[in-house]
């Protein structure tokens, strides 16, 4: 069953400058967060039933309070923590071994690309995919799981499947693919890094079967259902996920219901749709660029359930 879990924007700022970021950390000089804030919104959420804190920014690691921040989820009783992270920092054995010592049990960690080329192109960080598998080794290595979390792009659409089996190699549990969303970083260059839906078909649908085939729990995130109908199945939207966020100051009560209701839409193929109220509708960006001739009602036989059994790792 999903955990109950709060979600925690740390930071503004990052070590790296990913082209797609969705909040936006290349473009900041400086951080807007206001750490008092976070303090009090876990201090007045401790004892209320949540499981988990998830921890993200930009890169939460690079906080100068970060290992404050562990030590005072740790001393409120929280019973774990997830961290939503590029690993760079975890690259060292040390740093990473603090981390799982301080309560995190959950790895959300960026992975990009199979090569340097890849990856370090898009991220602006050269050697930074090597640090990156050098931190997940380091938190398997102390017991802790490790999702990956890999954006699709244009510049790593056709690289999917070897993304994957690179990610299976190195022990990762669960493996994500996000839909871009095309916000933040992204707005300055929509028409070049963003592939249509049957551009990503072709690369995802083999790199789902890849880790499916290894074991490993395969997930989509952010997909309108029509543009993924064989495997649907595999949509985090199947999942219930309670998620209560501070995002720069704002409290998100419902994480899935906010990004749903604001950051997508329906387009005119959706009103006769079967899984419309479970699908969520698509990026508004994406519309404009686009258009919707991609989009069509979801087939009516049935609705979509989850493919593959396996360990529900809840952040998003």
């Amino acid at each position: 069953m999903p955990i109950k879990c709060l979600s925690v924007h740390l930071t503004d700022l990052c070590n790296s400058k990913c082209t797609f970021c969705v909040v936006g950390s290349p473009l900041y000089t400086k951080d807007t967060i206001v750490y008092e804030r976070v303090v009090q919104f876990l201090h007045e959420n401790a004892n209320n039933g949540y499981e988990a804190v998830n921890l993200h920014g930009g890169e939460a690691t690079i906080h100068p309070r970060f290992f404050d921040t562990l030590e005072y989820i740790r001393d409120l009783g929280y019973p774990e923590v997830h961290l939503q992270t590029n690993a760079i920092a975890l690259s060292k054995p040390e740093f990473a071994r603090r981390v799982v010592e301080l309560g995190v049990t959950l790895f959300i960690i960026s992975l990009h690309g199979h090569t340097p080329e890849v990856q370090d192109s898009q991220t602006g960080t050269p050697g930074g995919l090597m640090r990156t598998l050098d931190g997940i080794r380091n938190v398997k290595q102390q017991g802790a799981r490790v999702r990956t979390n890999t954006v699709i792009t244009r510049q790593n659409v056709t690289s999917l499947p070897a993304i994957t089996q690179l990610a299976v190699d190195v022990g990762v549990d669960h493996i994500n693919f996000s839909n871009l969303h095309p916000v933040g970083s992204a707005t300055f260059a929509l028409e070049r890094i963003t592939p249509t839906f049957a551009e990503v078909r072709e690369y995802l649908y083999p790199a789902i079967d890849i880790a499916a085939a290894a074991g490993r729990r395969v997930t989509l995130e952010g997909f309108p259902y029509c543009a993924v109908v064989e495997k649907a199945g595999f949509h985090l939207n199947n999942e219930y996920r309670d998620i209560r966020m501070l995002m720069r100051g704002v409290v998100i009560e419902d994480y899935d219901a906010f990004m749903s209701d604001t950051c997508r839409v329906f387009v005119p193929p959706c009103g006769d749709c079967a899984v419309r109220d479970l699908c969520g509708g698509v990026y508004p960006e994406y519309v404009q660029l686009r258009g919707w001739d991609e989009f069509s009602a979801f087939p009516t036989a049935g609705s979509p359930q989850p493919a593959l059994a396996g360990p529900t790792l809840t952040s998003h």
